[in-house]
């Protein structure tokens, strides 16, 4: 049996098909609470569906609630999972032995629904006999809420029966008579509950299933869970009919077969959130004469308005000196009078044990050491492995570049020769493929278009194109006029600034930078060194004669051909003046 009363702080869950509520409960007063709706299947009976997942919406819960990693909770098991029934112990079985006698008949003289069940008890004295109310539920059930709260690093403390808890919520805020027979039935939106308390002690539990969970279209608002119906009203009609007809069983049985001295059920208190309350009270009033007393919507607990729907949760942090507990952490070594043979056994092999556990260290440092070695193993292997795939690949590498040369230099070489006197190079990239790019400054645009035409015309070079022509200028003061231009290898539109010097400035003769791109004959550049594969390839320190333009305004025209044309054809490059600083 768990302790009657707990101290501190803790957060209570109660875990229903179409929803979860929580609340934080600091001293016996509700700091927080909430709710979250399920989606259908995600509980059926209390089961958690092995393709459903709550982590989401449990993450949902605990951020309304502010729940702190480390947190201690109590959960109430759905009336579906738990089992209750009396039982009889024999006169030789002491009180502090009752649980090793159920953990041995179990299976064998106790025969229950389920194997090795997780269970707790409550002392019952009466007529002479000694009984006991045996709770107990499958242990695959709540391991998968253990698992839950392990995954969120809360503690889960205590797992009550919710019917119990409701009865406890009850008892804290109606007064319930010591010789009373009370019936509670609480219903809710997916089953309902028919709870028998004797003397203040439960008698009978049955939990029956009513509406499916997707028959309801479930909102939250604020604080509480908003229902609407989504199947047939005859459907409605049938479900009312059989909870009034297991009303009716349960009374006659507890009439016929629990009872003592003919007692009779004499208060039923109808609780929960079901949505046709109201029908289904005009239908009991109509086919009983018992008594019905309806739990309010709003509950005063301690001062605050709490929806009923938590009554459940408000029965969990009340105190109450026989609380269950269906956790395996409460349960005890079972006591017989084999246990003092077990500890002499035990007692006379600590000399073994001992021996045992020093011989179990040093294999386990042996194991150990084994393991080390392995790794530096596989380290040492994986080192040798990347080494020598690094000299393959820099063989590679070597290879590739011996089989594939590059004539930068004499490729650069050939073309200086093509020059004028006052003609430079100013950059040079010879990249893959043999693609050269390079940037040439000449004095005239005469010299410019000389040596295009001379590149155009040596067989070493293929693909030559003049991308771009410029101008720069000496002025510090001068005038930009920007205009558009068409650029002759893209057809894309290119901005270009002119620059006109003002009249207080002397003007500087411009130089004219002209953009080229080419490709290498390796085979030919190589050849042309030694003037066997042209004879007309052009010596060192020669010179050619470049083809005049006679016009020679700001901007010139200057047609480059397309790669493939005769090299007499007219070019025309738009030509744009940039100011050098």
């Amino acid at each position: 049996m768990a302790q009657a009363r707990r101290r501190g702080t803790y957060i209570y869950f109660n875990f229903t098909d179409v929803g979860i509520f929580g609340a934080v409960v600091k001293k016996g007063v509700i700091k927080r609470r909430g709710v979250v709706s399920l989606p259908p299947g995600t509980l059926q009976g209390g089961w958690l569906q092995p393709e459903a997942s709550l982590d989401l919406i449990f993450d949902s819960l605990l951020a309304k609630l502010k729940v702190p990693r480390g947190s201690q909770a109590v959960l109430a098991i759905d009336g579906s999972l738990v089992l209750a029934r009396k039982l009889e112990i024999p006169e030789t079985v002491e009180t502090n032995q009752i649980r090793g006698y159920l953990f041995m008949e179990l299976g064998h003289s106790i025969v229950l629904p389920f194997e090795e069940p997780y269970f707790d008890y409550t002392l019952l004295e009466e007529d002479g006999k000694r009984e006991i109310m045996l709770y107990a539920a499958p242990n695959e059930a709540l391991k998968q809420y253990m698992e839950l709260f392990r995954k969120k690093h809360i503690r889960l403390a205590a797992a009550e029966p919710q019917p119990l808890a409701t009865f406890f919520g009850l008892d804290s805020l109606y007064e319930v008579e010591a010789d009373s027979n009370l019936l509670i039935w609480n219903v809710n939106a997916t089953n309902h509950q028919l709870i028998i308390i004797e003397d203040k002690v439960p008698r009978l539990i049955r939990s029956v299933d009513t509406f499916v969970a997707n028959a309801w279209e479930v909102d939250v608002i604020e604080d509480r869970l908003h229902y609407r119906y989504q199947s047939d009203d005859a459907n409605v009609e049938f479900i009312l009919e059989e909870m009034l007809l297991e009303f009716s069983r349960v009374l006659d049985f507890y009439r016929f077969s629990l009872a003592r001295d003919g007692r009779e059920i004499s208060r039923v208190m109808l609780t929960g959130d079901f949505p046709f309350q109201e029908e289904l009270v005009r239908r009991f009033e109509t086919n009983f004469d018992v008594r019905l007393e309806q739990v309010p919507d709003v509950l005063d607990v301690s001062g605050q308005s709490i929806p009923k729907a938590y009554l459940p949760l408000v029965g969990l942090a009340t105190s109450h000196k026989d609380r269950i507990n269906l956790l395996p952490d409460s349960d005890v070594a079972p006591k017989f009078p084999l246990v003092a043979s077990l500890i002499l056994l035990l007692l006379g092999g600590m000399a073994g044990g001992y021996l045992y556990w020093q011989t179990d260290q040093f294999a386990d440092r042996l194991e150990t050491a084994n393991n080390q070695i392995q790794i530096v193993q596989a380290l040492q292997s994986e080192s040798a492995q990347s080494a020598k795939q690094e000299v393959a690949q820099l063989k590679q590498t070597v290879d590739g570049l011996e089989a594939t040369p590059r004539p930068a230099v004499p490729a650069l070489e050939r073309i200086t020769r093509y020059l004028p006197e006052r003609g430079y190079i100013l950059q040079f990239a010879y990249g893959a493929d043999h693609l050269v790019t390079m940037n040439a400054q000449f004095e005239t645009l005469d010299e410019l278009n000389g040596f295009y035409r001379q590149l155009l015309t040596d067989t070493a070079f293929t693909g030559v194109t003049l991308t771009n022509v410029t101008t720069k200028t000496m002025n510090e003061e001068a005038e930009f006029v920007t205009s558009t231009t068409i650029d002759p290898s893209t057809g894309e539109e290119i901005p270009t600034t002119t620059i006109t010097p003002t009249d207080e400035t002397e003007t500087e003769e411009p130089r004219y930078i002209g953009q080229f791109g080419l490709t290498v004959v390796p085979a030919e550049v190589i050849k042309g060194e030694t003037n066997q594969a042209d004879p007309d390839a052009p010596k060192e320190d020669a010179t050619t004669d470049a083809v005049v333009d006679p016009e020679a305004e700001a901007t010139e025209t200057v047609e480059p051909p397309a790669t493939g044309t005769e090299a007499d054809e007219p070019v025309s490059t738009e030509v744009e003046e940039v100011e050098e600083n």
